[in-house]
C-alpha cells in the first residue's frame, strides 16, 4: 500500500526539480551579466565571440525542455503510469550525463529512486513494460533531449580540441 504522505514527498520533489530545471536559463544570464562586467562587453557580443559560452547557454536552454517533460512524466505517475516516468527519467538521466552537468544528474538520480521506493516498482519491470509497447513513443521527449545533447557534447569536444 502507498503512503499518501510518501506519494506528497514525491509531488514535492518532482515540484522541486521542475522549478530547478525552468529557472536554469535565467540563473545562466546573471552569471553571464556577472561575467560582461569582468570583460567589459555585452551579453551578445560575450555568446558571439567565446564559443564555450555559447554551447554553455544552449545547455542552459535545454533544461526548460526537460522540466516541461517532468510535468507530463508527473501526470503520467498521477495516471499510475510508473514505468513511463522510470524509462523517462532513465534517458533523461543519459542526456543529462552527455551535457556533464553533475548537479542534475543527481536531481534526475534521486528522483528516479524516490519514485521507485514510493510506488514499489523495481527499475527492470518498468523498462520489460515499456519494452513491449511502443517503446519509441515512450521515449520520443527524451529522443529529442538525447539529440540536442548529443548536438552540445560534440561542440563541447570539438571546442576543447
Amino acid at each position: 500500500m502507498i503512503n499518501a504522505k510518501q506519494i506528497k514527498s514525491v509531488n514535492k520533489y518532482y515540484n522541486i526539480a521542475k522549478i530547478l530545471f525552468t529557472i536554469t536559463p535565467f540563473l545562466y544570464m546573471i552569471y553571464l551579466s556577472m561575467g560582461t562586467t569582468k570583460f567589459g562587453e555585452s551579453i551578445p557580443q560575450l555568446i558571439q565571440e567565446n564559443p564555450k559560452i555559447t554551447v554553455m547557454f544552449l545547455i542552459s536552454m535545454i533544461n526548460p525542455f526537460i522540466a516541461y517533460l517532468l510535468i507530463f512524466m508527473h501526470k503520467k505517475i498521477e495516471d499510475g503510469d510508473i514505468a513511463y516516468a522510470v524509462v523517462n527519467l532513465a534517458v533523461l538521466i543519459i542526456s543529462e550525463i552527455m551535457l556533464q552537468n553533475i548537479f542534475y544528474i543527481s536531481l534526475l538520480g534521486f528522483l528516479i529512486i524516490k519514485t521507485l521506493k514510493t510506488y514499489n516498482v523495481s527499475f527492470k519491470e518498468c523498462f520489460i513494460e515499456k519494452l513491449d509497447r511502443k517503446f519509441l513513443g515512450t521515449i520520443s521527449g527524451g529522443i529529442v533531449v538525447l539529440i540536442l545533447s548529443g548536438i552540445c557534447l560534440f561542440a563541447t569536444i570539438r571546442i576543447s580540441m
